[in-house]
């Protein structure tokens, strides 16, 4: 097995911020899911290499992953808001972050190529803008994983 061109793997988030012009989020809570991997994308889909500010930081958590990229404010927000992710979404804030939350889609049947929609978290803030997706956990278990960073209780909703 090859490796990716396009990413780069590090072994902390300490060494992704040497990679990064963002010092990226640690997750405080990741639902008793321990961290697989970080990759920071270095080169784009034509192999050309991304200058630093342009790159994105993954996080895989085994069950869910957590994007987070410094896109400008406009851009942050139209990722966030404005790309869809899934079919069914609703808007939700976290500590006055504007988000969108999509819901895992149901299981596809067995000669599905394009597989299950992954539950969805989008938001930004500021100039920044975050992923959290994962195929087998629901909405509102990310959520709580994203209530978290800002250290907010879970609502009822």
């Amino acid at each position: 097995m090859t490796e990716n061109p396009h990413f780069q793997a590090v072994d902390s988030f300490k060494a992704a911020r040497e990679l990064l012009t963002f010092k990226p989020l640690e997750l405080a809570y990741t639902a008793g899911h321990g961290l697989q991997s970080l990759r920071i994308y270095i080169r784009d889909h034509k192999l050309r290499d991304l200058p630093i500010q342009d790159r994105t930081l993954e996080a895989y958590y085994g069950a869910f992953s957590f994007t987070q990229s410094r896109k400008g404010a406009t851009e942050a927000r139209r990722n966030a808001l404005d790309v869809r992710y899934g079919r069914v979404w609703r808007h939700d804030q976290f500590a006055g972050r504007a988000a969108c939350i999509y819901e895992v889609g149901p299981e596809p049947p067995p000669d599905d190529i394009d597989g299950r929609s992954p539950a969805v978290v989008t938001w930004h803030d500021e100039e920044m803008f975050y992923l959290v997706a994962s195929t087998e956990m629901a909405a509102e278990e990310l959520v709580a994983i994203v209530r978290k960073i800002y250290k907010q209780p879970m609502r009822l909703t």
